[in-house]
């Protein structure tokens, strides 16, 4: 689950840090805090006081408004701790000056389930601000700088990848050749591709990807694509594929341009929505002349399968050789054999008889 950052509360970091230094010997152990009005303090300041108080009442068996002022505590600043902390649901106050606190172990949970959930709404509430934004910015007719961003290194690709998937809510589409970002996310853990991207509910998003066949030149590159059909992602091969890019929904696009230029210089953030609309099209159009990659027969085993498979994506005999798992010259006579027993004309052509017979 995600966490809140910007709220720091009695159960935040200075809290955390306080009771380990408090050591059971009580709030009174810690130095004075300035004195000055509660209306005054900063954020972090009232947080301070607020932690304070918390840790004294937490330590007493039978905590008043009283036992904090005698502590050394200024009035304003006890009564405006202990509004903060009824808020959050971790005391209750009573006539008198008493003070109910509630079990730690139901409050602190509780409290961070608020936040939580807070910071649910909040990457929600981004998404339809930056359609606002975004739209409104695409009416204008002066340039708008912030609609595409040229980036100027492969870092640079990776953190604005990370950031626009983080926005999605509805799917991710890519298209891939093998770039060196291609190569790079290949490289990756195999556990990180068979994690799936997750929406702000917490629910697996659809990943749509149409790949350049020579990636299949990768080492390890069947377990590779294994992974992230587990992690839910469909692939398809095709030899049309330009350059990379990553879509997420219909807002925003990653240009990878690192094929072109090996550094990353010149690769784009997009997010302009005719561009992006654009880039959506393309791959739609991908994807319509793409060919899945059988991964069943790789796993299978089973040679004649996972060749006619790879072949329907158009990769060389040398790679089907590597990846089967035999000599080039075995793979040929396979193929030439293969082609006649389905009288097709072309390597590609005997791939797609193939499919359409059920035989992958």
């Amino acid at each position: 689950m995600a966490r809140a950052k910007g709220d720091r509360s009695a159960t935040g970091q200075q809290g955390g840090h306080r009771a380990s230094s408090a050591g059971g010997s009580g709030a009174d152990a810690d130095p004075p805090l300035p004195r000055t009005s509660a209306l005054d303090l900063t954020d972090s300041a009232l947080e301070q006081a607020v932690t304070r108080v918390f840790l004294a009442v937490v330590q007493h068996p039978d905590p008043t408004r009283a036992l904090l002022v005698a502590q050394g505590l200024e009035t304003e600043l006890v009564d405006r701790s202990l509004e903060v902390l009824s808020a959050r649901g971790l005391v209750r106050l009573h006539g008198g000056g008493h003070i109910e606190v509630v079990p730690p172990d139901v409050s602190l949970p509780a409290l961070a389930m608020s936040y939580e959930r807070r910071a649910r709404e909040t990457r929600s509430a981004a998404h339809e601000l930056a359609q606002v934004f975004f739209h409104a910015r695409a009416s204008r007719r002066t340039q708008d700088t912030s609609a595409i961003q040229v980036l100027t290194s492969l870092d640079e690709v990776s953190s604005a990848t990370s950031e626009a998937v983080a926005t999605a809510t509805e799917q991710i589409r890519s298209f891939r050749t093998m770039s060196p970002r291609t190569r790079a996310v290949i490289d990756s853990p195999l556990h990180s591709h068979s994690a799936p991207t997750l929406g702000p509910d917490g629910t697996p998003l659809p990943c749509y990807a149409v790949f350049d066949p020579a990636i299949l030149e990768a080492d390890n590159i069947l377990a590779v694509l294994r992974a992230r059909e587990e992690g839910g992602e469909l692939a398809r091969f095709s030899n049309a594929v330009p350059f990379s890019a990553i879509i997420v929904d219909d807002t925003a696009a990653v240009v990878d341009l690192s094929e072109f230029d090996g550094t990353g210089y010149g690769s784009l953030f997009v997010r302009s929505r005719p561009a992006v609309l654009g880039l959506i099209s393309l791959f739609d159009r991908l994807w319509e002349l793409g060919h899945p990659l059988d991964q069943s027969a790789a796993r299978a085993s089973r040679h004649d399968q996972t060749i006619l498979s790879m072949l329907a994506t158009g990769v060389t005999d040398a790679t089907i050789a590597r990846q089967v798992g035999i000599s080039q010259r075995t793979v040929e006579r396979r193929v030439r054999a293969l082609m006649d027993e389905l009288g097709a004309n072309t390597r590609f052509q005997a791939g797609v008889l193939a499919a359409r017979r059920g035989l992958l």
